[in-house]
């Protein structure tokens, strides 16, 4: 069984995943999959030379510049996902962990959907998005910029399976996330 964690920038979804880790079960992380590309893998290095020359340096992508980039040009951010995508996808299509938790941030916006059996969205209130962001140290302007490069909330509620809404504390996410695996895996 394969199932997705999805959510808006700042919603919690990577801290869902690191509580279904604890549980013992193996989650596959895209955006880790992405840096791995990024960093490790020969062939995405010609290709973002090829497309994006002025990211490499030394022989290695830059991914501040890179990001920079394609969060001011929608055009060259859909090169780059249709760079990305692809390899992310076939790294997660060849595995075979049952159950397989897979957090992929843009779940709906690329249409993977189709390749779970399940997902979970996991939501959160703006104020709290906005709190979070800012914590990580992302200005106004970032996170606005980020939050309209998203798929809009109501969009994704309605593709969503499961839904986690992530607005009280830490311990009432973990009660959340446990009821839904229960429900999905009994």
């Amino acid at each position: 069984m394969k199932i997705a964690i999805t959510g808006t920038i700042g919603s919690g979804k990577s801290t869902v995943c690191e509580y279904i880790r604890s549980k013992g079960y193996d989650v596959f992380d895209c955006d880790l999959e992405n840096k791995y590309l990024l960093e490790n893998d020969s062939k995405t290095l010609k290709k973002i030379k090829k497309h994006f020359p002025e990211c490499v340096i030394d022989n290695k992508i830059d991914k501040k510049i890179l990001s920079s980039i394609v969060f001011e040009d929608i055009k060259k951010k859909q090169l780059l996902e249709s760079i990305m995508h692809p390899l992310i996808l076939d790294r997660l299509l060849d595995r075979k962990d049952n159950p397989l938790f897979a957090e992929v941030p843009l779940l709906f916006e690329v249409d993977w959907d189709k390749y779970f059996d399940t997902n979970i969205l996991v939501i959160s209130n703006i104020d709290l998005v906005y709190e979070r962001l800012k914590e990580r140290g992302l200005d106004i302007s970032d996170i606005e910029n980020r939050i309209n490069n998203q798929m809009d909330v109501n969009e994704k509620l309605k593709r969503a399976d499961k839904i986690i809404y992530n607005n009280g504390s830490l311990d009432e996410l973990y009660i959340a996330v446990d009821k839904i695996i229960e429900e999905i895996l009994c």
